[in-house]
Protein backbone atom coordinates (compact mmCIF):
# COMPACT_ATOMS: atom_id res chain seq x y z
CA UNK A 1 0.00 0.00 0.00
CA UNK A 2 1.46 3.33 -1.05
CA UNK A 3 1.70 6.19 1.42
CA UNK A 4 0.06 9.44 0.41
CA UNK A 5 2.74 11.67 1.94
CA UNK A 6 6.43 11.61 0.95
CA UNK A 7 8.72 9.42 3.05
CA UNK A 8 10.98 11.45 5.34
CA UNK A 9 14.71 11.00 4.67
CA UNK A 10 17.64 11.91 6.92
CA UNK A 11 21.14 11.95 5.42
CA UNK A 12 24.00 11.34 7.87
CA UNK A 13 27.53 12.35 6.86
CA UNK A 14 30.86 12.90 8.60
CA UNK A 15 34.44 11.71 8.40
CA UNK A 16 35.62 8.25 9.45
CA UNK A 17 35.21 7.68 13.18
CA UNK A 18 33.28 10.87 13.85
CA UNK A 19 30.35 8.97 15.37
CA UNK A 20 27.75 8.59 12.58
CA UNK A 21 26.66 5.08 13.60
CA UNK A 22 26.29 6.11 17.26
CA UNK A 23 24.14 9.03 16.13
CA UNK A 24 22.08 6.71 13.92
CA UNK A 25 21.48 4.26 16.78
CA UNK A 26 20.28 7.10 19.00
CA UNK A 27 17.88 8.37 16.34
CA UNK A 28 16.49 4.87 15.82
CA UNK A 29 15.95 4.47 19.56
CA UNK A 30 13.91 7.69 19.52
CA UNK A 31 11.91 6.43 16.52
CA UNK A 32 10.76 3.10 17.94
CA UNK A 33 7.12 3.97 17.26
CA UNK A 34 7.77 4.53 13.55
CA UNK A 35 8.60 2.26 10.61
CA UNK A 36 12.28 2.90 9.78
CA UNK A 37 14.58 1.79 6.98
CA UNK A 38 18.37 2.26 7.00
CA UNK A 39 20.56 2.55 3.91
CA UNK A 40 24.18 1.88 4.83
CA UNK A 41 27.20 2.55 2.64
CA UNK A 42 30.73 1.36 3.39
CA UNK A 43 33.69 1.97 1.10
CA UNK A 44 34.89 -1.55 0.45
CA UNK A 45 33.49 -5.05 0.13
CA UNK A 46 32.37 -5.68 3.71
CA UNK A 47 30.09 -3.40 5.71
CA UNK A 48 30.77 -3.95 9.40
CA UNK A 49 28.72 -0.95 10.55
CA UNK A 50 25.40 -2.57 9.64
CA UNK A 51 25.87 -5.07 12.47
CA UNK A 52 26.12 -2.18 14.94
CA UNK A 53 22.83 -0.54 14.03
CA UNK A 54 20.04 -0.97 16.58
CA UNK A 55 17.12 -3.27 15.84
CA UNK A 56 14.33 -0.66 15.59
CA UNK A 57 14.24 -0.96 11.80
CA UNK A 58 12.21 -2.73 9.18
CA UNK A 59 15.12 -3.37 6.84
CA UNK A 60 18.75 -2.49 6.12
CA UNK A 61 19.94 -1.92 2.59
CA UNK A 62 23.70 -2.17 2.15
CA UNK A 63 25.58 -0.48 -0.69
CA UNK A 64 29.12 -1.85 -0.61
CA UNK A 65 30.60 -1.46 -4.09
CA UNK A 66 31.77 2.11 -3.80
CA UNK A 67 30.97 5.60 -2.58
CA UNK A 68 27.25 6.30 -2.39
CA UNK A 69 27.83 9.84 -3.61
CA UNK A 70 29.71 9.07 -6.81
CA UNK A 71 29.65 5.61 -8.38
CA UNK A 72 26.48 4.34 -6.68
CA UNK A 73 23.92 6.90 -7.84
CA UNK A 74 22.05 4.34 -9.93
CA UNK A 75 22.17 1.71 -7.19
CA UNK A 76 20.75 4.16 -4.67
CA UNK A 77 17.92 5.04 -7.06
CA UNK A 78 17.20 1.32 -7.41
CA UNK A 79 17.07 0.96 -3.63
CA UNK A 80 14.67 3.91 -3.35
CA UNK A 81 12.50 2.32 -6.03
CA UNK A 82 12.55 -0.96 -4.12
CA UNK A 83 11.38 0.82 -0.98
CA UNK A 84 8.40 2.20 -2.87
CA UNK A 85 7.44 -1.32 -3.92
CA UNK A 86 7.27 -2.60 -0.34
CA UNK A 87 3.83 -3.64 0.83
CA UNK A 88 4.32 -1.63 4.03
CA UNK A 89 6.23 1.53 3.30
CA UNK A 90 8.34 3.21 5.99
CA UNK A 91 7.77 6.49 7.76
CA UNK A 92 11.48 7.33 7.74
CA UNK A 93 14.64 6.46 5.83
CA UNK A 94 18.09 7.05 7.33
CA UNK A 95 21.03 7.11 4.91
CA UNK A 96 24.49 6.77 6.47
CA UNK A 97 27.22 7.58 3.97
CA UNK A 98 30.81 6.43 3.99
CA UNK A 99 33.21 8.73 5.84
CA UNK A 100 34.90 9.94 2.65
CA UNK A 101 31.69 10.81 0.82
CA UNK A 102 30.90 14.12 -0.87
CA UNK A 103 27.20 14.50 -0.03
CA UNK A 104 26.45 17.08 -2.72
CA UNK A 105 25.32 14.66 -5.41
CA UNK A 106 23.06 12.61 -3.17
CA UNK A 107 21.37 15.80 -1.94
CA UNK A 108 20.79 16.69 -5.59
CA UNK A 109 19.17 13.30 -6.24
CA UNK A 110 16.32 14.26 -3.94
CA UNK A 111 15.53 17.23 -6.19
CA UNK A 112 14.75 14.92 -9.14
CA UNK A 113 10.97 15.38 -9.63
CA UNK A 114 10.09 11.67 -9.46
CA UNK A 115 12.19 11.22 -6.31
CA UNK A 116 11.02 14.45 -4.68
CA UNK A 117 7.38 13.42 -5.15
CA UNK A 118 7.88 10.30 -3.01
CA UNK A 119 10.78 11.18 -0.68
CA UNK A 120 11.35 14.34 1.34
CA UNK A 121 14.93 15.10 2.39
CA UNK A 122 14.29 16.49 5.85
CA UNK A 123 17.85 17.22 6.94
CA UNK A 124 21.48 16.64 6.04
CA UNK A 125 23.44 16.03 9.24
CA UNK A 126 27.24 16.16 9.48
CA UNK A 127 28.99 14.70 12.53
CA UNK A 128 32.27 16.42 13.38
CA UNK A 129 34.79 14.87 15.80
CA UNK A 130 35.78 17.63 18.23
CA UNK A 131 39.10 15.91 18.87
CA UNK A 132 40.40 16.16 15.32
CA UNK A 133 38.02 18.13 13.08
CA UNK A 134 40.58 20.91 12.55
CA UNK A 135 43.27 18.45 11.52
CA UNK A 136 40.87 16.65 9.16
CA UNK A 137 39.92 19.97 7.57
CA UNK A 138 43.57 20.53 6.69
CA UNK A 139 44.10 16.99 5.41
CA UNK A 140 40.90 15.93 3.65
CA UNK A 141 38.92 18.06 1.18
CA UNK A 142 35.75 16.02 1.69
CA UNK A 143 35.49 17.11 5.34
CA UNK A 144 35.03 20.72 4.33
CA UNK A 145 32.44 19.76 1.73
CA UNK A 146 30.51 17.63 4.24
CA UNK A 147 30.38 20.51 6.71
CA UNK A 148 29.40 23.02 4.03
CA UNK A 149 26.51 20.89 2.75
CA UNK A 150 24.99 20.23 6.17
CA UNK A 151 21.73 21.62 7.55
CA UNK A 152 22.77 20.41 11.01
CA UNK A 153 26.34 20.02 12.32
CA UNK A 154 26.83 17.80 15.38
CA UNK A 155 30.06 18.58 17.23
CA UNK A 156 30.69 15.20 18.85
CA UNK A 157 33.03 13.88 21.58
CA UNK A 158 33.04 17.06 23.67
CA UNK A 159 33.12 15.34 27.09
CA UNK A 160 36.72 16.28 27.96
CA UNK A 161 36.73 19.52 25.98
CA UNK A 162 37.10 22.74 28.01
CA UNK A 163 34.21 25.13 27.50
CA UNK A 164 36.34 27.86 25.83
CA UNK A 165 37.70 25.29 23.36
CA UNK A 166 34.20 24.02 22.58
CA UNK A 167 32.99 27.57 21.94
CA UNK A 168 36.00 28.21 19.69
CA UNK A 169 35.26 25.09 17.63
CA UNK A 170 31.59 25.98 17.35
CA UNK A 171 32.57 29.44 16.10
CA UNK A 172 34.91 27.83 13.57
CA UNK A 173 32.11 25.59 12.28
CA UNK A 174 29.74 28.55 12.07
CA UNK A 175 32.30 30.43 9.98
CA UNK A 176 32.56 27.44 7.66
CA UNK A 177 28.78 27.06 7.36
CA UNK A 178 26.71 30.02 8.62
CA UNK A 179 23.55 28.31 7.28
CA UNK A 180 23.71 25.30 9.60
CA UNK A 181 22.24 24.68 13.02
CA UNK A 182 25.16 23.62 15.25
CA UNK A 183 24.77 21.47 18.36
CA UNK A 184 27.33 19.82 20.65
CA UNK A 185 27.22 16.40 22.30
CA UNK A 186 29.57 14.25 24.35
CA UNK A 187 28.27 10.87 23.21
CA UNK A 188 26.77 11.28 19.72
CA UNK A 189 23.19 11.55 21.00
CA UNK A 190 20.99 14.23 19.44
CA UNK A 191 17.25 14.82 19.77
CA UNK A 192 15.16 14.12 16.66
CA UNK A 193 13.58 17.55 17.19
CA UNK A 194 16.94 19.17 16.36
CA UNK A 195 16.83 17.55 12.91
CA UNK A 196 13.39 18.79 11.90
CA UNK A 197 12.99 21.42 9.16
CA UNK A 198 13.49 24.93 10.39
CA UNK A 199 14.21 28.31 8.87
CA UNK A 200 17.93 28.09 8.18
CA UNK A 201 19.92 31.20 8.86
CA UNK A 202 21.02 33.55 6.13
CA UNK A 203 23.56 36.09 7.45
CA UNK A 204 22.17 39.58 7.79
CA UNK A 205 23.60 42.21 5.42
CA UNK A 206 26.75 43.79 6.79
CA UNK A 207 25.49 47.20 5.71
CA UNK A 208 21.99 48.32 4.71
CA UNK A 209 21.67 49.16 1.01
CA UNK A 210 19.70 52.15 -0.18
CA UNK A 211 17.66 52.13 -3.38
CA UNK A 212 20.47 53.80 -5.30
CA UNK A 213 23.15 51.35 -4.26
CA UNK A 214 24.51 48.75 -6.64
CA UNK A 215 25.30 45.11 -6.11
CA UNK A 216 28.09 44.14 -3.78
CA UNK A 217 29.76 40.94 -2.66
CA UNK A 218 31.44 40.85 0.73
CA UNK A 219 33.57 38.14 2.29
CA UNK A 220 32.28 36.88 5.61
CA UNK A 221 35.14 35.67 7.84
CA UNK A 222 37.65 33.30 6.21
CA UNK A 223 38.80 30.26 8.15
CA UNK A 224 42.41 29.08 8.39
CA UNK A 225 41.36 26.07 6.31
CA UNK A 226 40.65 28.02 3.10
CA UNK A 227 36.89 27.47 3.36
CA UNK A 228 35.12 30.80 3.36
CA UNK A 229 31.78 32.48 2.84
CA UNK A 230 30.93 35.30 0.44
CA UNK A 231 27.73 37.27 0.97
CA UNK A 232 26.25 38.84 -2.16
CA UNK A 233 23.46 41.40 -1.91
CA UNK A 234 21.75 43.75 -4.32
CA UNK A 235 18.52 45.81 -4.51
CA UNK A 236 18.39 45.06 -8.24
CA UNK A 237 16.17 42.20 -9.48
CA UNK A 238 17.57 39.23 -11.40
CA UNK A 239 16.55 37.87 -14.76
CA UNK A 240 15.44 34.38 -13.70
CA UNK A 241 16.67 32.44 -16.73
CA UNK A 242 19.99 34.28 -16.80
CA UNK A 243 20.53 33.67 -13.09
CA UNK A 244 19.96 29.93 -13.53
CA UNK A 245 22.34 29.91 -16.52
CA UNK A 246 25.24 31.69 -14.80
CA UNK A 247 24.93 29.63 -11.62
CA UNK A 248 24.78 26.28 -13.41
CA UNK A 249 27.65 27.20 -15.72
CA UNK A 250 29.92 28.33 -12.92
CA UNK A 251 29.03 25.40 -10.66
CA UNK A 252 30.43 23.20 -13.43
CA UNK A 253 33.51 25.41 -13.88
CA UNK A 254 34.28 25.78 -10.16
CA UNK A 255 33.12 22.35 -9.00
CA UNK A 256 36.16 21.93 -6.70
CA UNK A 257 35.75 25.38 -5.16
CA UNK A 258 32.04 26.17 -4.90
CA UNK A 259 30.30 23.90 -2.40
CA UNK A 260 26.98 25.56 -1.64
CA UNK A 261 24.70 28.52 -2.43
CA UNK A 262 21.61 29.61 -0.56
CA UNK A 263 19.52 32.75 -0.33
CA UNK A 264 16.52 34.76 -1.51
CA UNK A 265 16.42 36.87 -4.65
CA UNK A 266 14.14 39.41 -6.28
CA UNK A 267 13.15 38.50 -9.84
CA UNK A 268 12.26 40.94 -12.61
CA UNK A 269 8.49 41.37 -13.11
CA UNK A 270 7.71 38.92 -10.26
CA UNK A 271 6.04 40.12 -7.03
CA UNK A 272 7.29 37.19 -4.93
CA UNK A 273 10.72 36.28 -3.66
CA UNK A 274 12.58 33.21 -4.92
CA UNK A 275 14.59 30.75 -2.85
CA UNK A 276 17.92 29.77 -4.43
CA UNK A 277 19.66 26.58 -3.26
CA UNK A 278 22.58 24.75 -4.78
CA UNK A 279 24.65 21.82 -3.52
CA UNK A 280 26.81 19.54 -5.64
CA UNK A 281 25.29 19.32 -9.12
CA UNK A 282 21.87 20.39 -7.87
CA UNK A 283 20.35 23.85 -8.43
CA UNK A 284 16.88 24.89 -7.36
CA UNK A 285 15.24 28.29 -7.84
CA UNK A 286 11.63 28.25 -6.65
CA UNK A 287 8.97 30.79 -5.54
CA UNK A 288 9.01 31.32 -1.76
CA UNK A 289 6.12 33.61 -0.96
CA UNK A 290 5.66 37.35 -0.79
CA UNK A 291 8.12 39.92 0.48
CA UNK A 292 5.57 41.25 2.96
CA UNK A 293 6.72 44.54 4.43
CA UNK A 294 10.34 43.93 3.37
CA UNK A 295 11.51 45.81 0.24
CA UNK A 296 12.48 43.32 -2.50
CA UNK A 297 16.23 42.70 -2.62
CA UNK A 298 18.62 39.82 -3.15
CA UNK A 299 20.87 38.12 -0.59
CA UNK A 300 22.91 35.05 -1.58
CA UNK A 301 25.43 33.13 0.52
CA UNK A 302 28.26 31.30 -1.26
CA UNK A 303 30.31 28.69 0.64
CA UNK A 304 33.46 27.18 -0.80
CA UNK A 305 37.24 27.13 -0.89
CA UNK A 306 39.21 30.32 -1.54
CA UNK A 307 36.16 32.16 -2.88
CA UNK A 308 36.73 35.76 -3.99
CA UNK A 309 34.04 38.41 -3.58
CA UNK A 310 35.10 40.08 -6.85
CA UNK A 311 34.67 36.79 -8.71
CA UNK A 312 31.19 36.20 -7.27
CA UNK A 313 30.13 39.72 -8.25
CA UNK A 314 31.52 39.26 -11.78
CA UNK A 315 29.59 35.98 -12.18
CA UNK A 316 26.26 37.43 -11.04
CA UNK A 317 26.35 40.89 -12.55
CA UNK A 318 25.22 39.82 -16.08
CA UNK A 319 22.05 38.35 -14.56
CA UNK A 320 21.01 41.59 -12.83
CA UNK A 321 18.39 43.75 -14.52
Amino acid sequence: MQKKNPINVYLLTGFLGAGKTTLLNGLLQQSRDRRNIVIENEFGKVNIDASLVAAQIENIYELTSGCICCSLDNELLEVLGGILRLEEQPDQVFIETTGIADAGNIIGMFSIPDVKARFRLMSTVCVADAENVETRLEQVTEVGKQLSCADVIVLNKTKDLPVPEQLRLQALLENINPLAYITATADGLVAMADLQPQERRIPAPAARLSAGDTACAMPVEKTPHKINTVLFESPQPFDLQMLAFVLEMNFNVYTDQLYRIKGYVAVKDQPEKYLVQSTGNYLSIVPAGTWGDTPPSSTLVFIGKDLKSATIERILRPALK
